[in-house]
């Protein structure tokens, strides 16, 4: 159908849908439209879903992993795994209202009118949500989910047989559209993670399938995928902010919450037994607004949903599970690849003598046949700093080592938001919330 027939048809139902041909709905403020064309939606969501990853799934899991801690006011108390189940009801609201609900439409939009790589684009993007949901809640509404008046107390579905399956199944049916044409309309511009590169996003696509498949212990899978993904930091699935307030989700924090936050000593111990001592330099600053902001967490932060040098890490941990705990020269060189990449992204030269003083070093780079496991996944720790996947990471694979900082377990997984406890009638029983952060989900247990 040629783009000049669709619109004419989506004016002729706006004018005529449920109203007279006077003149429509008289009431109806003309400022604000009550539907948006797809090309003005699909950037929102993207904005949606990096606030959302970038900020509560970056601190709440930062914390968790113990490189960022709370030191002040409510933070302090949380920072002691003192958390109500209320604190996540932001969290829960934005993925179902402004991601998941938006995505339906688009959904809808592009299958309709076959806007086929709009359709590819907005199945990555609604995997990538469930996914990150599925990571920290577990079990949550999906099949019914997104439904409005029609449900308000949709089912909770199962990760291990709903979910995680639904997942797999979106990203490989947005390859599949990617592979072919774009049908009426394509991305553009509007596009705020690749302005409508279908090549990056078939690499992004394939990024977080490997990613998906490592939660699996799916090996040889995540493998093929991460291979067939990101080759440079330029790749990376990510979106970049701007001066405030159009600013990032630690600036933002930072400046409404100075202080509530600082530096782990956890993590600062693990980097000073290393002699990281330039990374540290970054790192381990002051989150402060008013006087000099983080230098990492500016507010013009580039914030990725999934990176090249978590790609190379993931790489290296495939090669060493994969070749009987012996680490292959391309498992070797995907781990330097992914320590430069995480130097350069603290703002050091790819070739400067800081990462080659760090590597030159046998405690960190003692040679391909002896990386172990545990190198591999404190690199990634230093190397995704603030970004949510160490939570991940760390549950899956119990590396860093870390103590809790008050009792005897450190949470497993996220509250659901008070919100569902209240009124959704299939949420599970709120009796048992004491407990909620120390459930687990399906592929950790």
């Amino acid at each position: 159908m040629k783009i000049k027939n669709i619109l004419l048809a989506v004016l002729v139902v706006s004018a005529f849908s449920c109203e007279d041909f006077i003149g429509g709905d008289l009431n109806a403020d003309p400022n604000k439209p009550l539907s948006v064309p797809i090309t003005g939606q699909i950037g929102q969501v993207q904005i949606s879903i990096a606030d959302v990853y970038g900020s509560s799934f970056s601190r709440w899991n930062s914390l968790f992993t113990q490189q960022v801690e709370g030191v002040a006011r409510q933070w302090s108390s949380f920072n002691q795994y003192q958390i109500q189940a209320i604190r996540f009801d932001d969290s829960w609201g934005d993925m179902y209202e402004n991601v998941i609900g938006e995505l339906r439409g688009i959904t809808a939009i592009a299958e309709d009118n076959e806007f086929n790589h709009y359709l590819g684009v907005a199945k990555v993007l609604e995997a990538t949500a469930i996914m990150n949901m599925t990571d920290v809640w577990g079990d949550i509404p999906y099949t019914e989910a997104g439904l409005g008046a029609e449900n308000f107390s949709p089912t909770f579905d199962d990760q291990a047989t709903v979910i995680y399956p639904a997942v797999l199944r979106l990203f490989n049916e947005a390859l599949v559209l990617f592979a072919g044409s774009a049908g009426a309309i394509a991305p553009g511009g509007e596009d705020l993670y690749y302005g409508g590169d279908i090549a990056s996003w078939i690499k992004a696509t394939n990024a977080l399938k490997a990613r998906y498949h490592l939660h699996l212990s799916q090996y040889a899978e995540a493998l093929a995928a991460a291979n067939a993904s990101f080759s440079s930091r330029s790749d990376n699935m990510s979106y970049q902010y701007g001066a405030d307030p159009a600013s990032g989700g630690w600036y933002r924090f930072n400046n409404g919450r100075e202080g509530d936050i600082e530096f782990h000593p956890t993590m600062r111990g693990f980097m000073t037994a290393l002699n990281d001592t330039d990374r540290l330099s970054v790192m381990d600053q002051t989150f402060t607004i008013n006087g000099t902001p983080h230098p990492y967490m500016i507010a013009a932060f580039r914030q990725d949903l999934i990176s090249y040098r978590e790609i190379q890490f993931v790489i290296a941990e495939c090669e060493f599970r994969l070749n009987g705990n012996t680490q292959t020269v391309a498992g070797h060189t995907a781990y330097l690849n992914g320590i430069n990449a995480s130097f350069v992204e603290l703002g050091f030269d790819s070739e400067g003598d800081e990462y080659d003083d760090y590597v030159g070093q046998a405690t960190i780079d003692p040679g391909a046949a002896l990386i172990t496991l545990n190198d591999i996944m404190m690199q990634k720790y230093i190397g995704l700093f603030v970004q949510p996947e160490v939570f991940n990471d760390w549950r899956r694979t119990n590396i860093p080592a870390l103590t809790p900082v008050s009792g005897t377990t450190i949470p497993t997984n996220w509250d659901y938001a008070q919100q569902t406890y209240l009124f959704n009638s299939n949420a599970p029983d709120p009796i048992t919330a004491p407990q909620s952060l120390m459930r687990g989900v399906d592929w950790v247990n």
